[in-house]
């Protein structure tokens, strides 16, 4: 179309009242023509009736969109040919711009199909500059309104064009104008949420115009961050957003700014400083940001909210430098933040510690290699965080950082790091807190197997990370390991069995079956956290069809699977049941637990290769760590090895020709797993006799172990390996590991021991113990393995560890010269004898006793029966030896085997002993070994006393039955004087051992989970000290009253510190002594030690306690200082036997000699050695691996009291104990109330009654005269024939029959019926004739005043509460030989207690 054709559609759209459609048309076809036409100016007047007629007729205000559109595309190509003047006016212009910016509004639309026609508006505009004219003419609102347009419009999908067209348009605007309206919509968009275009296009006008909107924006920031205005309400809250952004695009604009940082970081609100903190964590993670060096007061403050008050803002900080990535070396920026970051790992707050830990796991993923390792350590050790809840995610923190250290390790681009193998070790100590059931062994298990390697990592390398973590493990580390595999070993025993009974019930399954596979459920849910939903989904496990499933779990529990075969296995279980089975999380972690996902097969024979090299490459340490880390395996899983026999039996070989390498750990590795491999004895034998000669000890232990393992019952191989071993002992050659040898053949091979059983005794003592012939032919050896002794010395010791280990078998029922070796260890702890001559120095004698008295332990776990009182009281008295290594270790042992239930619990009174020792270690030690001791009897005894048949064993088996020995044993201290001259600080430095242990007795948790637990040991205790008041020491009389003051004083304080429990009711009569310690008490005697028993009272052992308590806060020096020489005298009795007599030592003082009568039958029982195990009991309640059974005679009569009858004679060897029978009438019922008695007072003339005397303790008997009705009292006429007139209303008493008088007959049913001679007979008729003269109310007096000295007051009231039990008691209480007058001054004693009433 020409110019002229411009014209005419200009002069027909000047028609009014033009449709829509001929609108269209026409400014169609001049949107065609102008198309065509270039930049020409001269063109104004063939243009000007189209623009005339687009600029009237309102078609700029036209509603329909098309025909804007149209009228736009026209007047932007009118503006293109006619530039650079446009042909319109102003007031035109604007409304011709405002029609643009709304055509631009549709811009978003990139599928219509009129966008190109918008794109070309807006190229236009952007090629003239055509909107520069806005400001010309003062269209300042329609700028505004522009940028927001375009930033409104764009989008993702817009083309390159469109977008720099927009930039250009605002490029050229901001040349001419910039105002604070302009600059928000920019850094409106710039902070826009959603990433994209509008963004870039904001970055990009800040980026070009930085000088121009660096006041702006800086008058900006500044307001919000000083006085906290903005031009914005919206926009002034996002100023930090502002700032990160305009950094990101031209941080120059903010280099005023960013200091002013420092006045949010120190606000007083929390949540501008959690803002400002949140900001500057940005910034450091931009590169081109230098917090420290550019900016270091904001540093400074940054540092400071580390340590905010505010632990939001701690964590914020923290989260803040996660993002930060650790290039400098130490000294930079980054070395402070690491500081704070490792102060924040022990903070207060347990959110702040965690956050602190993820923060370290992050920063270390970025540079594992040269992230501080001492941080690291410190991140671990909040695996020990007092609270749960932190432990959980800092394991979870802890496992996510070992996967990635492993996968770099396996990638290579790092090599193994001690610092991160810490995080298994220390995630294995877990299952050790005992404060949480959320880190058992039963759930560690199942992170060791899930979480703790990468599930691609391969066996080799798991096999590198087992050798380098283990190699770290400490003594708590292996307990821990073993635990999880032993746990892991019984739940697999435990399915192996269900399994086999699965499969052969097959379809009927028998009752007894049923009740096999119900225990198995039982153990095997004993393996999860919640026990009965296991036994629920166990029992639908039970019900499922598909024999598959069982066959997956048995081939999850070979052996031999490998990682490969168990995940398909594993995988194809899951989708058998399916994956929304309701038991499904059980079911996947039983198959973790079936399977073999710790250490399988595939990783054992890796650790076996490397081992191979390390020992090729002489590297002792690491192959030391995969032998341990093999037998730890092995103890529980030996069948793993499977395949590995080649290899171990080239190590055999390799470290026998290896000086520098032991040999030691192979070989217990092979004695553990030789059952599961095929090694044959003659392959081996000769390096394994080569190391019983010469090798070291362990080398020799684990030697001899493998060959019994190996050894056929046929074979000959240790009677001639003893001979040749005999042959170098007899010759001195390598004396240590030849005495290893012997000892271990003997332990393991007992037939070829006892052919040469005495001569091998003979030589250790005469030869080793008291010569030096052998360490004088061996003056040139330098084999020391402990250089703390002489060779000497070690010689002594390695020969009692010899001899005793020959005694330790597990099949040996009998040795002829274990009384000898008693007496060899008895000799060498007193020094008598010939072992007086002993050549070691007195620095080395207290390593010798603590082997010896070791050594006597040990053999008492097999040998108890054949331990006398003396050896006893020797082997008790180390815990007060005057070595503090002896008493140490010592007790340390002692513990052990009680907790192991090897020895008998009487060994147990040590702890008392050693409880008030002079170190305070020792001393904390022995009341703790006690403690826990006396409560794992305690819950023995509970355990096996409905076993228990017979009372006897009850009672013997009680805890509280350690008091009977340990009594004894105080007893026997020549300090304790039988005399009265003792002070209660004396008899309370003395008791003290005693008042420990009946504290720990009388504690809560001895019998825990019964009814009034510490009020059944208190009758018991009071039950046995009673029975001891009534005994004789059996041992030596003279210690007889020490015995009973002992027992008395042990009374009261029962009684004293179970006051206030209930007392239950004692139906049990039998008290049981041990009758090598004890004997029945002469009547006589019990009268004069009653009489010397006086002062011991009440109020004398209350001032005892007091005592005690105020000492026993200092270290306790009088038991290791004052052991006496009548101790040491009863000791040398157990030496008594041998040929070499002991001599008393001068520091440890020994038990006084027996009886003649005693040595005697201890001649007389020698010649009886040969008798059987069962006839040689030591003590009643001998505890321990093996339980022996005690004899006790049957007693044909009984007393009506508490008296104690023993056998006539019981051989030394052959220890009974004592039986107290106590049997009581049925009692009255003395509680009833006394308004349902008689209480008329003329009812009552002439009737017998009883009243209570509270002073005497006891009834008093009489009978009422007359009543006073005035004064409501009765005149009662008392048998001791004073008159009293008493208030009966106020007064305990009751109405009895008439018991004046006792005649003969009546008391001859109370005598023993095995007393049948007429001699005691008439003296019994004697006895009891004297006692016609005493009222019955005088003898109920008496015998109620020594039953309170001995039960107590409370036992006494409910002993003898009415005249029956008087009258049974009555014979045996009143002393005989009394006279009338001693009969009246005992009246007149017992008649001045009673308190008058009126």
């Amino acid at each position: 179309m020409s110019e002229l054709g411009i014209e005419e559609v200009g002069r027909l759209l000047s028609q009014p009242r033009l449709n829509k459609d001929t609108l269209v048309k026409l400014l169609k076809k001049a949107e065609s023509a102008l198309s065509v036409l270039k930049q020409d100016p001269s063109l104004q007047a063939q243009l000007k009736p189209l623009c005339n007629s687009l600029s009237k007729n309102d078609l700029l205000h036209h509603k329909d969109n098309d025909v804007k559109l149209l009228i736009g595309i026209c007047c932007s190509e009118i503006m293109r040919v006619l530039a650079p003047e446009p042909p319109f006016s102003d007031a035109i212009l604007k409304e011709i711009f405002r029609l643009f910016i709304g055509i631009f509004n549709d811009l978003g639309d990139t599928e219509s199909p009129f966008f190109p026609r918008r794109m070309k508006i807006i190229e236009n505009a952007a090629t003239l500059k055509c909107y520069v004219i806005l400001l010309d003419i003062g269209c300042e609102d329609l700028v505004l309104e522009l940028f927001k347009t375009f930033f409104s419009v764009l989008r993702q999908g817009h083309q390159n064009n469109a977008f720099y067209a927009m930039l250009s348009i605002m490029t050229q605007l901001l040349d001419e104008i910039v105002t604070q309206p302009l600059v928000d919509v920019i850094l409106r968009n710039l902070v826009r949420e959603e990433k994209g275009k509008p963004n870039e296009l904001a970055s990009l006008v800040i980026k070009n115009f930085e000088h121009k909107l660096e006041p702006f924006i800086r008058t900006y920031l500044n307001s919000c961050m000083l006085i906290g205005k903005s031009s914005g309400k919206v926009l002034g809250k996002m100023h930090h957003r502002v700032i990160l952004e305009v950094f990101r695009c031209s941080p120059q604009i903010l280099f005023s700014v960013i200091p002013n940082l420092t006045n949010e970081l120190a606000s007083d609100h929390v949540d501008v400083r959690l803002e400002a903190v949140w900001l500057i964590g940005q910034l450091v993670s931009l590169s081109k940001f230098r917090l420290g060096k550019d900016y270091p007061s904001l540093f400074v403050e940054f540092l400071q909210r580390f340590v905010d008050e505010s632990a939001q803002v701690r964590i914020a900080a923290l989260e803040c430098v996660e993002s930060c990535i650790i290039s400098d070396p130490p000294g930079g920026e980054e070395s402070f933040i690491l500081k704070a970051i490792e102060d924040r790992l022990l903070d207060t707050e347990d959110k702040v510690r965690v956050q602190a830990v993820s923060t370290v796991c992050e920063l270390a993923k970025l540079n594992m290699q040269s992230f501080p390792s001492e941080i690291i350590s410190q991140a671990i050790n909040r695996l020990r965080d007092r609270k749960v809840s932190v432990r959980k995610l800092v394991l979870q923190k802890l496992l996510d950082l070992y996967h990635c250290y492993c996968d770099k390790c396996f990638k290579g681009i790092i090599v193994i790091n001690s610092c991160y193998e810490q995080i298994p070790c220390n995630v294995l100590l877990l299952c050790l807190n005992k404060d949480t059931d959320a880190f058992r062994p039963k759930i560690l298990e199942l992170v060791f197997a899930e979480d703790l390697f990468p599930p691609s990592l391969s066996p080799e390398e798991r096999a590198s990370h087992w050798v380098a973590f283990f190699s770290l493990f400490t003594p708590p580390h292996i307990k821990a390991f073993n635990t999880i595999l032993s746990q892991k070993k019984r739940l697999h025993s435990e399915m192996q069995a269900y399994l086999t009974l699965r499969l052969q019930a097959k379809e009927y399954l028998s009752e007894e079956a049923q009740d096999k596979i119900l225990a198995c459920f039982t153990k095997m849910s004993c393996h999860f956290p919640d026990a009965s939903k296991a036994v629920e989904s166990f029992h639908s496990l039970h019900q499922m069809k598909d024999k598959n499933i069982f066959k997956d779990l048995r081939d999850l529990c070979n052996e031999s699977s490998t990682f490969g075969s168990a995940k398909s296995t594993r995988d194809s279980f899951i989708k058998r049941i399916g994956s929304k089975h309701q038991s499904n999380s059980f079911f996947k972690a039983l198959l973790w637990k079936c399977s073999h996902s710790l250490l399988n097969c595939e990783i054992v024979r890796c650790l076996v290769e490397q081992l191979l090299k390390c020992i090729k490459n002489r590297e002792a340490k690491d192959a030391d760590s995969i032998f341990e880390l093999l037998l730890a395996v092995s103890t529980t899983f030996p069948a793993l090895l499977k395949g590995t026999d080649a290899y171990l039996v080239d190590f055999v070989k390799l470290l026998s020709d290896e000086p520098n390498m032991s040999s030691d750990k192979c070989l217990q590795l092979l004695a553990k797993s030789c059952h599961h491999l095929s090694i044959q004895l003659s392959d081996i034998y000769q390096y394994l006799e080569r190391t019983c000669l010469e090798g070291t000890r362990a080398e020799a232990k684990y030697a001899i172990a493998l060959i019994s393992s190996l050894v056929r019952p046929s074979d000959k191989i240790f009677t001639v390996l003893y001979k040749r071993v005999k042959d170098a002992l007899f010759k001195g050659c390598n004396v240590p590991t030849v005495l290893q040898s012997f000892g271990q053949i003997a332990r393991f091979s007992p037939p070829t021991y006892d052919k040469y059983e005495k001569e091998f005794v003979l030589f250790i003592r005469n030869k080793i113990i008291v010569s030096d012939e052998l360490v004088a032919a061996c003056e040139d050896s330098s084999y020391s393995e402990d250089d703390s002794c002489s060779l000497s010395c070690q010689y002594k010791i390695y020969g009692v560890k010899a001899l005793v280990k020959s005694y330790l078998a597990e099949k040996l029922t009998s040795r002829q010269q274990i009384n000898e070796v008693f007496n060899i260890l008895s000799g060498i702890i007193l020094e008598e004898g010939t072992f007086k001559s002993i050549n070691i120095s007195e620095h080395e004698k207290p390593y010798l006793r603590e082997v010896v008295v070791k050594s006597i332990l040990k053999l008492a776990t097999k040998w108890d029966s054949y331990i006398s009182p003396d050896l006893f009281y020797l082997t008790i008295l180390r815990a007060k030896d005057t070595s503090s290594i002896v008493r140490a270790s010592f007790l340390q042992k002692l513990y052990i085997l009680l907790k192991e239930n090897k020895l008998p619990k009487r060994y147990a009174c040590a702890f008392a002993l050693a409880s008030m020792d002079s170190l305070g270690d020792i001393r904390n030690d022995s009341k703790r070994f006690m403690t826990e001791v006396l409560k794992k009897l305690g819950e023995k005894y509970l355990n096996i006393e409905s076993n228990l048949e017979k009372e006897e064993e009850k009672l013997t088996n009680h805890p509280a039955y350690i008091v009977v020995y340990l009594v004894h044993i105080l007893a026997h201290w020549e300090d304790f004087r039988p005399d009265d001259s003792l002070d209660e600080g004396g008899y309370a430095e003395l008791s003290s051992p005693l008042i420990v242990l009946l504290k720990a007795l009388l504690g809560p948790d001895i019998l825990v989970g019964i009814e009034n637990g510490v009020g059944i040991i208190a009758l018991f205790l009071v039950r046995i000290f009673s029975a001891m008041l009534k005994a004789e020491d059996a041992i030596d009389n003279r210690c007889t009253q020490k015995l009973h003051k002992l027992s008395k004083i042990g009374l009261i304080v029962t009684k004293t510190l179970s006051k206030g429990c209930k007392k239950p009711s004692d139906t049990s009569p039998v008290i049981l002594l041990p009758s090598s310690y004890y004997k029945a008490c002469a009547r006589e005697s019990y009268s004069k030690e009653n009489g010397c028993n006086e002062i011991i009272d009440d109020s004398f052992v209350k001032r005892i306690l007091k005592a005690h308590d105020s000492s026993s806060q200092a270290s306790s020096e009088f038991m290791g200082k004052t052991q006496s020489s009548s101790l040491q005298s009863r000791a040398k009795s157990a030496s008594s036997g041998s040929q070499n007599k002991p001599v008393q030592n001068k520091n440890i003082e020994a038990p006084k000699a027996c009886s003649r009568k005693r040595d005697e039958c201890s001649d007389k029982n020698d010649k009886n050695e040969n008798n059987s195990q069962k006839d040689k009991v030591s003590s009643c309640g001998s505890g321990g691996a093996n339980p022996m059974t005690v004899n006790f005679q049957s007693l044909t009569g009984t007393e009506s009291d508490s008296v104690i009858l023993i056998e006539n004679e019981n051989p030394p060897k052959k220890r009974n104990c004592m039986k107290t029978i106590e049997t009581r009438e049925e009692k009255t019922n003395c509680s009833k109330d006394c308004g349902e008695k008689l209480n008329s007072g003329a009812e009552l003339v002439g009737r017998r009654i009883k009243v209570w005397d509270p002073f005497a303790m006891c009834y008093s008997y009489g009978t009422v005269r007359s009543f006073c009705s005035e004064k409501l009292c009765h005149e009662i006429v008392f048998d001791d024939g004073e008159q009293d007139l008493v208030i009966l209303d106020d007064e305990k008493w009751e109405t009895v029959q008439d018991t004046t008088a006792f005649k003969e007959e009546d008391l001859s049913r109370f005598h023993p019926n095995d007393c049948s001679s007429k001699k005691t007979l008439g003296k019994k008729l004697s006895h009891a004739s004297k006692l016609k003269a005493l009222s019955s109310r005088e003898a109920c007096r008496i015998e109620r005043s020594e039953a309170t000295d001995t039960f107590g007051e409370d036992e006494a009231k409910e002993q003898y509460s009415s005249s029956d039990e008087a009258s049974i008691h009555l014979k045996k209480k009143v002393p005989s030989g009394l006279s009338s007058k001693e009969v009246t001054s005992l009246q007149q004693k017992g008649r001045r207690g009673r308190k008058r009433r009126v």
